[in-house]
């Protein structure tokens, strides 16, 4: 009989066994390894989805043979912040264009943490957005619009 030392890996190996068996499953009508060695558009999620399912036994190992801490509270205001940041750029980044999206995506993001400093978080917004839309659009020349768009 096994005796779960440590339940948060536990719960890690079980996150990571679903997807790489997702991974597996969702992959599998994917074309893996060719002829002549090259690589198919399945080769790379075959891969990964194994690699995922072997990491799930490590951490199962782990789970019953090394003591560790117990499952902690989900911190869910922080994860449906940040989320909602990534899902609200991918959104706004065709629409209204890459500075406005940048500013805001990290407000909203800042949203989690517990104790909210408006100042400062207007100040790293805007910092990142000017610092990335400098970078990532006039000294690389990505093909991004800058202001403006559907609205």
């Amino acid at each position: 009989m096994f005796h779960i030392r440590a339940p948060q890996e536990l719960g890690a190996a079980f996150i990571f066994l679903g997807v790489g068996l997702a991974g597996l499953f969702l992959g599998s009508n994917l074309h893996g390894m060719q002829d002549g060695g090259q690589l198919g558009s399945g080769t790379m999620p075959y891969i990964l989805s194994w690699i995922c399912v072997g990491f799930s036994g490590v951490i199962l190992f782990q789970a019953i043979s090394i003591e560790g801490p117990a499952i902690q509270r989900v911190p869910w205001r922080g994860l449906m912040a940040v989320s909602f940041a990534v899902v609200l750029f991918g959104v706004l980044v065709e629409n209204v264009g890459y500075l406005p999206s940048a500013i805001l995506t990290p407000l909203v993001a800042a949203l989690a943490m517990p104790k909210l400093r408006k100042a400062e978080a207007i100040l790293v917004a805007v910092l990142l957005g000017a610092a990335t839309s400098v970078l990532f659009v006039i000294l690389l020349g990505q093909p991004l619009k800058l202001w403006g768009g559907a609205f």
